[in-house]
This record gives structure tokens, C-alpha cells and sequence, in this order.
């Protein structure tokens, strides 16, 4: 499905305190120097909202989707939906997540119904972006020479790509009907799911390129930049992880 988001309410899903003090510079500020740097963000970005809500150089929008699902070891394989009620499903393509060699040996694929069960899980897939726009106007200012207007015009979209994630992973959650906590969101090139090329089997499933006109780079970066990718997993056990080191070195272990 094809999500436009409206931009004034992507805005109520802000984190100000990652976009002040991680996309903003002001990480290391505390008490008095905090109190004034948030306070000249918090105009600062008043100006920038209504800014881009009159120019439209931030422009929301989505692709999502629900799968059935089972997990095969550390697979998780997705059928073809027009397939299940066959009673066969239809293999899709597996996603291959790594597992932890230490402390409790998680991996994504332990939160889905095994394969050869009588129970179908669901996996929602997600892509979002702010568009080009966004990227357009960072490289207009940088070329003028506005490298400050330019800095911050590069933070705000990010974490607005950020707040249209967290937007539309609420509406799954609502969709779902999942409680308070539930559903929980992990993007790859995270410590969960670090590899990236899982982003090309996305793009096979979602119409992110024909819908939104986005791209991989070869090293299977999201374009726009200000974009992401991620799985939500519904299992009310599941917590946020690191595997502590990526699927190369494991593999080569």
C-alpha cells in the first residue's frame, strides 16, 4: 500500500531531543548551555516547519505491506499472500538475520511461528521517505555557500525521515491491533539486522521505486538519503539487540 503523509502531523512524531542534540550539534550541552541551545533550536525549527509546510521541500510519503510468514532456523521465510488459502503456500524469499554468539543468542527469526507449523505469522514491511526535494535543497545551499542553513536543512530532514517511520509504524501497530509496546521497529544497518543488501529483497516485495522513485546505491544505500527501511515484529517478547559483530565477520569465524 501507497501512504501519503500529511507533513504537519509527521511533525508531531519529532524526536526534538535526537534532532537538537544529534542532528544539531548540541550532543554534549548541559544546564545553562542546554537551556539556551534549546531554546534557539526550538525557534530555529519553528521557522524551518512552517518553512517546509509553505515550500513543500519536505514531503513525506510511503509504501508498506503485510506478509505471512514463518521462520526457518535463523530464516524467515515469506509466502506469496494469493497462495495460502491454497492450504500450499508459495516460498517468496527469505531474509537471513544473524544471531548472537553470545549472552542470550537472539535473532529476529526466533519471534515468528516455525515453518511446518499449523500457525501463518505476519511480517509488515515498511519504506519511507521525505523525497528528493529535501537532498536537492541541501546541495542548492551547500553550492551557495550557506553551509549553516545547509547543516541544519540536512538534520531536519533526517529526522524527519526518522518521524515518518515512527508515523507510519504507529498506524501498523493500530492496524494490527497491537497493545501499548508492542511491535517493535528494527531498520537495517542496525545492531539487530546490520546488513544492508536485505534492502534489494524489499524493493522486490515494495513499489518504493516505481511509487516513490527511489533507488539503491551498489552498496545498497536507500536514495533518497533521507529514507528508511525496516520490518516490524509484532511478538510481544521482542526487545532491541545488538548481534555485536556484522554477517561478514561472522562468516568468516
Amino acid at each position: 500500500m501507497v501512504r501519503q503523509m500529511p507533513l504537519e502531523f509527521v511533525f508531531q512524531c519529532l524526536f526534538k531531543n535526537e534532532l537538537f542534540r544529534l542532528s544539531w550539534g548540541a550532543k554534549n550541552a548541559h544546564g545553562e548551555e542546554w537551556e539556551r541551545l534549546s531554546a534557539e533550536f526550538e525557534a530555529r525549527l519553528q521557522r524551518m516547519q512552517r518553512q517546509a509546510l509553505r515550500e513543500g521541500w519536505l514531503q513525506p510519503q510511503a509504501v508498506y505491506g503485510y506478509w505471512p510468514a514463518q521462520s526457518d532456523g535463523d530464516d524467515l521465510v515469506l509466502f506469496d499472500p494469493a497462495s495460502v488459502e491454497s492450504g500450499e503456500p508459495l516460498e517468496l524469499l527469505r531474509f537471513n538475520f544473524p544471531r548472537q554468539l553470545e549472552g542470550d543468542h537472539l535473532c529476529l527469526a526466533d519471534y515468528f511461528a516455525p515453518l511446518g507449523s499449523d500457525m501463518l505469522d505476519v511480517i509488515p514491511l515498511q519504506v519511507v521517505t521525505v523525497g528528493q526535494e529535501a537532498s536537492d535543497r541541501f546541495d542548492r545551499l551547500q553550492a551557495a555557500g550557506d553551509y549553516s542553513e545547509a547543516y541544519y536543512t540536512h538534520g531536519l530532514a533526517v529526522q524527519t525521515a526518522e518521524a515518518a517511520a515512527e508515523y507510519l509504524h504507529r498506524h501498523i501497530r493500530r492496524e494490527l491491533g497491537l497493545t501499548q509496546g508492542q511491535g517493535k521497529r528494527y531498520s537495517w544497518g542496525y545492531p539487530a539486522i546490520p546488513e544492508l543488501s536485505d534492502h534489494r529483497k524489499v524493493f522486490d516485495l515494495l513499489p518504493a521505486e516505481g511509487e516513490l522513485g527511489m533507488s539503491l546505491t551498489t552498496a545498497y544505500q536507500l536514495i533518497p538519503e533521507q529514507s528508511t527501511a525496516a520490518i516490524v515484529v509484532h511478538h510481544p517478547q521482542a526487545k532491541y539487540f545488538s548481534i555485536g559483530e556484522s554477517r561478514v565477520e561472522q562468516l568468516m569465524r
